[in-house]
């Protein structure tokens, strides 16, 4: 499958899988990667094909607002990461990514990309959009 298609389907089951209240996101897409956010593009939830030699799906909030906004949603979160990773997994990362960017992700292998792993992409997706959305309030 391209990963167009793939992350159309990622999109697709995203929304299907959230929670009403959640199903409002924007999109931005761009090459390998699709973002998903609420009030403002630069606090995205993104997905991002890394291909060869990785072969991994990055998914995550991104913060890349101003420097102390993004400070400040990832000290909030780091705070609360026991909590984030009881739910959504140990391989969830909170960090400090560039000297302005910040994010919590966590990086999945896949073999292909096909129906099966957009569909356990999206649930991925959903599940950080319900537990870190909240968390975030009207970022």
């Amino acid at each position: 499958m391209r990963v167009n298609d793939f992350l159309n389907l990622v999109a697709q089951h995203t929304r299907a899988a959230l929670p009403a209240p959640y199903r409002k996101f924007h999109i931005w897409k761009r090459y390998t990667l699709i973002q998903f956010y609420y009030a403002k593009r630069s606090i995205h939830y993104e997905v991002w094909v890394r291909g060869a030699p990785v072969r991994a799906l990055e998914i995550g909030l991104h913060c890349e607002a101003d420097a102390a906004t993004n400070r400040a949603i990832l000290a909030k979160l780091d705070a609360r990461l026991f909590e984030i990773k009881h739910v959504l997994g140990e391989g969830v990362e909170a960090e400090q990514w560039t000297n302005t960017w910040t994010r919590v992700h966590e990086l999945t292998p896949y073999e292909r990309l096909d129906e099966t792993t957009a569909r356990a992409c999206a649930s991925k997706v959903a599940s950080m959009i319900t537990v870190l959305q909240p968390m975030l309030g009207k970022s």
